[in-house]
Protein backbone atom coordinates (compact mmCIF):
# COMPACT_ATOMS: atom_id res chain seq x y z
CA UNK A 1 0.00 0.00 0.00
CA UNK A 2 2.97 2.51 0.95
CA UNK A 3 4.27 1.55 -2.86
CA UNK A 4 0.91 3.15 -4.38
CA UNK A 5 1.10 6.41 -2.65
CA UNK A 6 5.54 6.84 -3.37
CA UNK A 7 5.02 5.69 -7.03
CA UNK A 8 2.74 8.99 -8.11
CA UNK A 9 5.09 11.08 -5.43
CA UNK A 10 8.33 10.16 -7.01
CA UNK A 11 6.96 9.91 -10.42
CA UNK A 12 6.23 13.78 -10.22
CA UNK A 13 9.15 14.39 -8.68
CA UNK A 14 11.62 12.99 -11.77
CA UNK A 15 9.85 14.19 -14.61
CA UNK A 16 9.29 17.91 -12.48
CA UNK A 17 13.28 17.51 -12.09
CA UNK A 18 14.26 16.94 -15.10
CA UNK A 19 13.00 19.87 -16.39
CA UNK A 20 15.71 21.69 -15.67
CA UNK A 21 18.92 21.57 -13.05
CA UNK A 22 18.43 23.64 -10.34
CA UNK A 23 20.92 26.35 -10.04
CA UNK A 24 21.80 25.34 -13.33
CA UNK A 25 21.75 28.28 -16.20
CA UNK A 26 18.39 29.05 -17.95
CA UNK A 27 18.08 31.19 -21.05
CA UNK A 28 16.86 34.56 -20.40
CA UNK A 29 15.71 37.64 -22.47
CA UNK A 30 18.28 39.64 -23.88
CA UNK A 31 16.71 43.18 -23.64
CA UNK A 32 15.87 41.98 -19.91
CA UNK A 33 17.35 45.93 -18.38
CA UNK A 34 19.66 43.76 -16.17
CA UNK A 35 20.94 41.81 -19.11
CA UNK A 36 21.25 44.92 -20.95
CA UNK A 37 23.80 46.58 -18.03
CA UNK A 38 25.93 43.48 -17.86
CA UNK A 39 26.28 43.21 -21.34
CA UNK A 40 27.28 47.13 -21.39
CA UNK A 41 30.04 46.44 -18.65
CA UNK A 42 31.51 43.32 -20.38
CA UNK A 43 31.69 45.20 -23.26
CA UNK A 44 33.09 48.40 -21.35
CA UNK A 45 36.04 46.09 -19.83
CA UNK A 46 36.42 44.03 -23.23
CA UNK A 47 37.42 47.60 -24.86
CA UNK A 48 39.67 48.91 -21.69
CA UNK A 49 41.90 44.96 -21.94
CA UNK A 50 42.03 45.06 -25.91
CA UNK A 51 45.19 46.11 -27.21
CA UNK A 52 43.20 47.15 -30.11
CA UNK A 53 42.88 51.37 -30.47
CA UNK A 54 39.62 50.73 -31.56
CA UNK A 55 36.66 50.12 -30.09
CA UNK A 56 34.53 47.34 -30.38
CA UNK A 57 30.31 47.06 -30.22
CA UNK A 58 27.96 43.93 -30.13
CA UNK A 59 26.07 43.34 -33.55
CA UNK A 60 24.55 40.57 -33.00
CA UNK A 61 23.09 38.77 -29.53
CA UNK A 62 23.18 34.71 -29.80
CA UNK A 63 22.48 33.60 -26.55
CA UNK A 64 21.85 35.18 -23.15
CA UNK A 65 21.76 32.41 -19.88
CA UNK A 66 21.79 33.57 -16.55
CA UNK A 67 22.38 31.41 -13.08
CA UNK A 68 21.70 32.41 -9.39
CA UNK A 69 24.66 31.85 -7.38
CA UNK A 70 26.05 34.12 -4.91
CA UNK A 71 24.29 37.00 -6.83
CA UNK A 72 23.66 36.43 -10.63
CA UNK A 73 25.88 35.18 -13.25
CA UNK A 74 25.00 36.16 -16.45
CA UNK A 75 26.62 33.77 -19.48
CA UNK A 76 26.74 36.33 -23.04
CA UNK A 77 27.45 34.71 -26.21
CA UNK A 78 27.58 37.43 -28.77
CA UNK A 79 29.35 38.36 -31.97
CA UNK A 80 31.14 41.88 -31.52
CA UNK A 81 33.07 43.85 -34.24
CA UNK A 82 35.27 46.58 -34.68
CA UNK A 83 34.49 50.23 -35.58
CA UNK A 84 35.87 53.31 -36.72
CA UNK A 85 35.39 54.61 -33.30
CA UNK A 86 39.00 55.09 -31.34
CA UNK A 87 39.37 53.89 -27.55
CA UNK A 88 38.72 57.48 -26.55
CA UNK A 89 35.68 57.82 -28.21
CA UNK A 90 32.13 57.32 -26.87
CA UNK A 91 30.81 54.17 -27.94
CA UNK A 92 27.22 54.86 -28.63
CA UNK A 93 27.09 55.73 -32.55
CA UNK A 94 29.94 53.77 -33.61
CA UNK A 95 28.81 51.89 -36.48
CA UNK A 96 30.63 48.41 -36.82
CA UNK A 97 33.40 48.78 -40.07
CA UNK A 98 32.00 46.88 -42.99
CA UNK A 99 33.86 46.14 -46.67
CA UNK A 100 36.87 46.90 -45.49
CA UNK A 101 40.31 45.03 -44.84
CA UNK A 102 39.92 46.60 -41.27
CA UNK A 103 36.91 44.60 -40.31
CA UNK A 104 36.57 42.21 -38.07
CA UNK A 105 34.29 40.05 -35.83
CA UNK A 106 34.27 37.97 -33.12
CA UNK A 107 32.07 35.75 -31.19
CA UNK A 108 32.79 35.96 -27.79
CA UNK A 109 31.15 34.49 -24.71
CA UNK A 110 31.61 36.48 -21.14
CA UNK A 111 30.65 35.33 -17.78
CA UNK A 112 29.30 38.40 -15.38
CA UNK A 113 29.42 38.26 -11.98
CA UNK A 114 26.52 40.78 -10.43
CA UNK A 115 25.73 41.23 -6.83
CA UNK A 116 23.37 44.67 -7.08
CA UNK A 117 22.65 45.11 -3.62
CA UNK A 118 26.43 45.49 -3.55
CA UNK A 119 26.54 47.69 -6.72
CA UNK A 120 28.96 45.49 -7.92
CA UNK A 121 29.69 43.68 -11.52
CA UNK A 122 32.60 41.54 -12.53
CA UNK A 123 33.87 40.09 -15.60
CA UNK A 124 34.78 36.84 -14.27
CA UNK A 125 35.10 34.85 -17.63
CA UNK A 126 36.10 36.14 -21.65
CA UNK A 127 36.38 34.31 -24.04
CA UNK A 128 36.53 35.09 -28.16
CA UNK A 129 37.43 33.77 -31.25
Amino acid sequence: IMWKFAFPFFAALLTVGSAQVPGGPTDIDANDPEVQAALKFAMKEYNKGSSDQYLYVVVDVIRVQGQVVEGYNYFLTVKIAKTWCRKNSNVSGCPPITNSPMAKTYTCTFVVWSRPWLNDMQLTEQQCH
